[in-house]
């Protein structure tokens, strides 16, 4: 008796004790509930004159003020990240007052380091006069590539890190919290050669999005001129006909492949590729089976691929997988 007394004690604590969780998760950020808690950064940006405190207390008055610039830090006030207003209170290093006090909105700690890359705004963006989301004009730039010459590192960043770029008219100005941002975009402009039939992509990522094999648009093999190319390898390029779509030299058949007419058994399942250099675009399996293949390939590493029809199109196989 005095057993289920006990056990049903600790049932409503556990209880109790959930409830609570799940109501404190609705009312901290999420960050504050995450394992990992960043370090406060070594050297922070003031992005404009901020007053300086002897401690850590606003009803105090300043003891002077700086104008902006990069300053070592040298602690935060107790549980800085997991802050519980906009503000957070930092202790900085002074040339010439020792060690003082800032109190900084949070968006804003962090630091400008400069850069030289360039960025493909996809969507329309709003250009701030700073990296924060406060700062944000009635400017909007339409989509195109432009050259960015600052990034704004923060532990407080979300949906992308702040990049300062050039504007023809506006002069440098930022792009803040913008998740529909390509960068590390490398400019190419040149003729570039698609040898093969090549797979269409309307946007840079269309192949990620593919359901089924269906879904594919492939081109003939034509000469297009590549404007730029992302860190993935995917090239934004613009036909002979003036259309502008994106391609990637891997989702295209292989050059040099072998026309053919044999049968190939199958001693287990195999998996249908697109592609054989686009290990990513698979759909289904192939059971055991005698298969009758129209091109054969050989990759660079030696292994050979066959090109059949299928329920789903024509796909490629490598039997010895």
């Amino acid at each position: 008796m005095r057993k289920n007394l006990l056990l049903g004690k600790m049932k409503l604590y556990v209880l109790v004790c959930l409830l609570a969780l799940s109501g404190l998760a609705g009312t901290l950020p999420a960050y504050a509930l995450g394992p990992h808690i960043p370090e406060l950064p070594p050297v922070i940006t003031l992005l404009e004159e901020t007053p300086l405190y002897a401690e850590p207390d606003a009803s105090l008055s300043p003891v002077a003020a700086l104008s902006p610039q990069d300053v070592e830090t040298v602690e935060a006030g107790a549980s800085w990240y997991a802050r519980t207003d906009d503000r957070v209170w930092i202790k900085i290093k002074t040339t010439w007052a020792g060690n003082l006090w800032v109190n900084l909105h949070y968006q804003s700690v962090g630091v400008v380091k400069p850069v030289d890359t360039y960025l493909i705004l996809l969507w329309g963006a709003y250009l701030y006069t700073q990296p924060l989301v406060s700062a944000q004009t009635e400017a909007v730039l339409s989509p195109q590539t432009v050259h960015a010459n600052a990034v704004f590192e923060s532990p407080f960043a979300y949906l992308s890190t702040p990049y300062r770029i050039e504007t023809s008219w506006l002069g440098d100005m930022w792009v803040v919290a913008n998740p529909h941002v390509l960068t590390n975009v490398e400019i190419v402009n040149q003729d570039m050669e698609l040898p093969t039939e090549t797979l269409y992509m309307e946007d840079y990522d269309s192949a990620n999005r593919m359901q089924r094999p269906s879904d594919a648009k492939l081109i003939p093999p034509q000469q297009v001129f590549a404007m730029e190319k992302t860190e993935q390898g995917v090239y934004h390029v613009r036909s002979q006909d003036g259309s502008v779509f994106w391609v990637h030299p891997d989702y295209a058949q292989p050059s040099g492949a072998e026309q053919i007419k044999e049968t190939v058994e199958l001693k287990q399942s195999v998996t249908l590729y697109m592609f054989p250099k686009a290990p990513s675009l698979r759909f289904g399996m192939l059971s055991p089976q005698n298969v009758t293949a129209f091109e054969k390939w050989t990759d660079p590493e030696g292994k050979v691929w066959y090109h059949i029809n299928t329920w789903v199109g024509s796909m490629w196989i490598q039997p010895d997988q």
